[in-house]
């Protein structure tokens, strides 16, 4: 007669693994068989030290919550900053872009009026037929 009622200690198995995802990991990896880790959990025990490696710090609710946090800590942000020192460093950068853009045009020939842009240099490599 074969049940279907699993000992009481493999369901205990079954939700420390769910407290502890990355035991499957090392399952997958063959770094360990699941008969390995439930020696393991029986023999010390589901307090141990060194389940803690193995453990998801974070569950999907926090994850949730951290991604819901983020809107409040940018209104925060906003509130604390100084506007007029804002526009003293973006009238500083508006200026550097300005110094290097008279920079790059200092290494830029000069276009004579008379040319037109689409000119451009001549190909060294064009035959003409005669």
């Amino acid at each position: 007669m074969a049940t279907n009622q699993k000992h009481p200690s493999i369901e205990k198995f079954k939700d420390f693994v769910k407290r502890h995802p990355k035991l499957s990991q090392e399952v997958k990896s063959k770094k360990k068989t699941w008969q390995d880790l439930f020696e393991e959990w029986y023999l010390l025990g589901e307090e141990d030290e060194s389940w803690k490696s193995y453990r998801d710090d974070e569950t999907q609710e926090e994850k949730t919550e951290k991604k819901s946090d983020v809107i409040p800590q940018l209104l925060q942000s906003l509130k604390k900053m100084d506007v007029n020192q804002m526009q003293y460093h973006l009238t500083n950068v508006n200026s550097a872009i300005g110094n290097i853009q008279q920079l790059i045009q200092q290494f830029i020939p000069n276009s004579t009026k008379g040319s037109s842009p689409t000119q451009g240099v001549k190909n060294p490599f064009s035959f003409r037929k005669d």
